[in-house]
């Protein structure tokens, strides 16, 4: 293959990094040996791609947050756009951040860019802010979503839009866990009960409000016989890691730094924050509770354009609220743990009986593949 061909990627979240740096190593392994180049988050600058701008950059959460940083954020679109149309990629790969990337990627075809895009877990425009899906039809030539309700949807508006599985689904069929070496890193108290790992989440703004929460529960859980552990997550931007281990480590809380999906399956039950981790507990068959805690003005628009909206993808896939979902003033710590013991204190037959649900939701995940598939079609343009 030529080496003259270029490829663009952009990745803000934690996730969709991860799923970018899976694309880009399976590049390579196949062959591709042009430039990568642009916006990448820890885990893509592992690999060989030429870093522009930190994804960190991104790293945010709520309407609120998104108003507060708007100067920044326009300022590094523009940035972004203008290197882009001078470098002239014959492909862009981006994932997640659709507050960045929408805007990014409608300038950019303004302005007469015509190289292939390619969007990586794009919005969930099928639960709000329906007309984005216009922009995707219009501004991305293939979408790659991670769950087949958001493929249909896509299909239905007129988009590109290709699925086979989540890409979770390859990942956990070959996921294995050490349960001595990970215990042996733990910080804190030795862990000598059932292990209930807490997500407090990978932004400052997540975790800030959640760990007070989190924090009580840990108290609750430990009182019953638990053995609570913080996961602290990769990736995370040095101040909002500085802030939850500073923490923990005045407190004398027990964390856990690396993988979150690492002491998830060690442990009993799982509570945390909404996204990535609620896909990761279902392939685990972990019972999670979820919370969920935005900024008032987030809340309050939220409330009015997400109302009836479930956020767990499990609850999603279910059709239910199968996770408990605790949003704004229902998470707190004695709800969660109210939760919490309803779910050790099952029966048999309903223990049985969720765990028969639980697989059932894996199986709607899809199956393996799904970053192998993405590479090919990406390879296809760029032969």
């Amino acid at each position: 293959m030529k080496a003259g061909k270029t490829v663009f990627i952009s990745s803000g979240e934690v996730s969709g990094d991860h799923y970018i740096a899976g694309v880009v190593r399976l590049l390579r392994e196949k062959g591709f040996c042009g430039r990568i180049y642009g916006m990448c988050g820890a885990e893509s600058r592992k690999e060989d791609v030429e870093e522009l701008w930190r994804g960190e950059s991104l790293h945010l959460m709520g309407i609120s947050e998104v108003f507060r940083s708007l100067g920044s954020v326009l300022r590094l679109m523009k940035e972004t756009e203008r290197d882009i149309l001078a470098t002239d990629p014959d492909a862009m790969i981006v994932a997640d951040s659709p507050d960045f990337h929408l805007p990014l990627l409608r300038g950019l075809r303004r302005r007469g860019y015509r190289g292939r895009v390619f969007y990586i877990s794009p919005p969930s425009v099928w639960a709000w802010r329906k007309g984005r899906a216009e922009t995707l039809r219009r501004c991305a030539d293939v979408l790659f979503p991670l769950f087949a309700f958001e493929h249909d949807y896509l299909r239905k508006a007129g988009c590109e839009s290709r699925w086979t599985g989540h890409p979770m689904a390859e990942e956990f069929a070959l996921f294995s866990a050490d349960r001595d070496s990970i215990l042996a890193d733990v910080k804190g108290p030795p862990c000598k009960g059932p292990v209930a790992a807490l997500l407090p989440g990978s932004r400052r703004s997540e975790i800030k409000p959640l760990y007070p929460v989190l924090s009580g529960l840990y108290k609750l859980l430990e009182a019953k016989g638990f053995s609570p552990v913080f996961s602290v997550a990769p990736g995370l931007k040095e101040s909002a890691r500085s802030y939850l281990t500073g923490a923990l480590s005045s407190s004398g809380e027990r964390y856990y730094e690396g993988p979150g999906r690492n002491i998830m399956s060690l442990s009993d039950v799982v509570a945390g924050s909404s996204g990535t981790a609620t896909a990761e507990a279902l392939f685990l068959r972990r019972f999670m509770v979820v919370l969920y805690k935005l900024r008032p003005l987030s809340y309050l628009v939220g409330l009015m354009l997400l109302r009836g909206v479930r956020f767990a993808v499990p609850n999603i896939l279910a059709g239910e609220y199968f996770y408990p979902e605790l949003l704004q003033g229902k998470a707190t710590a004695e709800n969660a743990f109210r939760a919490v013991m309803e779910w050790t204190g099952m029966t048999p037959s309903k223990r049985a009986s969720a765990a028969l649900k639980m697989e059932e939701l894996v199986g709607m995940m899809g199956s393996p593949g799904a970053c192998g598939r993405w590479a090919d079609e990406i390879l296809e343009v760029l032969r």
